[in-house]
């Protein structure tokens, strides 16, 4: 009876039924907008005004010329630094079918990565694209799984004494200076860097090297794995760039290496858990164990450390001496302070602390060349960023709930304003007096600031200090 009566209802006002059906729809959108508007007024936010100038103002299909036939990728940054030149330290540019916000004011950064942190999280196209590659580590994990892994690990990296680091650091050091020449002649230093970082790296976490420097053995196999992570990593970053595209973009030869990349790290932990075994301390594959479900999340997660407390250090270390190389000035007086302080001995943690200049050198070439020099977040929700709205930008801008943020700390070290003229220039004597706060990222910020960042500043500075006293110059 109810369904006669329910047919012979709608035969009769089938207009009427459709309206109320669908007025749910109309009336939850102007919620949401008044809500929204609310939220903006309350906070004093103004519509930002500086916006990049698109073709397609429609689906926003602009970005992918700029992918494919933009900038080549070794002038991604300075291109980036130019567009925040032009456009002002935040700017809002619509790709494919989602906006995106691009900052680099420091308020900014205070507010997405510290102060309105719940507001934001990790960007699907980023887990996806990274997981995918490189597994489930920590740098794609979220929530109560991220806590926990990140408790472990800063448990495992807070050493209160840096002498068995520096221990480690310094007998892969004395392997390492055996590849630098005696006559005077010229090497290159970087992929020696990337070998004894990878050697001290696997050793100090693992308790077993890699041996990438040691004279006389077979390392085809440890290369091949460095080859396989670079492909690995170019391919993350070409697909990044494709934001929600990325899952049209598939690449036979970047599976071929993931695949060998892992058959390396397998074969690895074996090798490891066997000289670890009988640690009475535990080890840190031991901490990991807490963290993983099984053996594919024990080799995701060492894989995402090990490689970037690999690239950190090195990277630090290729920048540093680049710099130095280019000014014979600062290396004079820095070499000078090494020999004063430590002579031609290994420099202790307590002799690393003296060496003022050094401390200043690193800061600057972490300055110039950040280990992580842009990052993305996306709103979770409706919120608001301290700056980027009106006319001149310094008004609170309002951000909607699936918005992509992109924070670039390249652009944001060369800040005039915190850091002083010529900010492209390597000058260690501007960090005399200078305490720049939140303008000063390069190992991120927040509660996802780099664990072992205190392990590569100490790596930077010790090797730093070994390679002068040896009386290795750039050139």
């Amino acid at each position: 009876m109810l369904s006669v009566l329910l047919t012979k209802f709608l035969e009769e006002h089938l207009v009427l039924a459709v309206v109320l059906l669908l007025l749910p729809f109309p009336l939850r959108a102007v919620e949401t907008h008044v809500r929204r508007w609310r939220l903006a007024q309350a906070q004093g936010c103004q519509e930002a005004t500086s916006k990049v100038s698109v073709r397609d103002p429609i689906i926003g299909i602009d970005f992918l010329y700029k992918v494919f036939f933009g900038e080549p990728p070794e002038r991604y940054l300075e291109s980036t630094w130019a567009a925040f030149k032009e456009m002002g330290s935040t700017y809002i540019e619509k790709r494919w079918t989602w906006q995106c916000v691009y900052t680099c004011d420091p308020a900014n950064l205070k507010q997405i990565l510290a102060t309105a942190s719940e507001d934001f999280d990790l960007p699907e196209f980023r887990t996806s694209v990274i997981g995918h590659v490189f597994g489930r580590g920590i740098f794609v994990l979220s929530g109560h799984t991220w806590k926990h892994a990140r408790t472990v690990l800063r448990r495992s990296f807070k050493k209160e004494n840096p002498a068995p680091f520096l221990e480690t650091l310094e007998h892969n050091f004395q392997t390492f200076i055996q590849h630098i020449p005696t006559d005077g002649s010229e090497v290159d230093l970087q992929p020696l860097f990337l070998g004894l970082t990878m050697d001290v790296a696997t050793e100090f976490l693992m308790g077993h090297s890699t041996g990438m420097l040691n004279r006389g053995s077979d390392h085809s196999q440890e290369q091949k794995f460095v080859d396989d992570y670079m492909i690995c990593s170019e391919e993350i970053i070409q697909q990044m760039q494709l934001g929600p595209l990325h899952r049209l973009k598939f690449n036979f030869r970047a599976n071929r290496a993931k695949k060998r990349v892992y058959e390396y790290l397998d074969a690895f932990i074996d090798e490891s858990l066997h000289h670890t075994r009988h640690c009475p301390e535990g080890s840190f594959l031991t901490d990991m164990m807490a963290i993983a479900k099984d053996r594919k999340g024990l080799s995701d997660q060492i894989l995402h450390i090990l490689l970037a407390s690999r690239d950190t250090t090195s990277s630090l270390l290729s920048n540093l001496f680049f710099a130095l190389s280019k000014n014979p000035h600062i290396f004079a007086k820095l070499r000078e302070e090494v020999l004063g302080v430590a002579g031609h001995d290994a420099p202790t943690a307590s002799q690393l602390k003296e060496m003022e200049y050094m401390r200043w050198c690193v800061n600057e070439s972490l300055r110039l060349h950040p280990v992580i020099p842009t990052n993305a977040r996306v709103a979770v929700r409706d919120t608001t960023i301290p700056r980027g709205g009106g006319a001149d930008g310094q008004s609170p801008l309002f951000i909607r709930k699936g918005t992509a943020m992109f924070y670039n700390v390249y652009a944001m070290h060369r800040n005039e304003a915190v850091f002083g003229a010529d900010p492209d220039e390597f000058v260690p004597e501007r960090w005399l007096d200078l305490r720049p706060g939140w303008g000063y990222l390069p190992f991120n910020g927040g509660a996802r600031a780099c664990i072992g960042r205190e392990f590569s500043t100490w790596g930077g500075r010790g090797d730093g200090a070994d390679l002068y006293s040896a009386g290795v110059e750039g050139r």
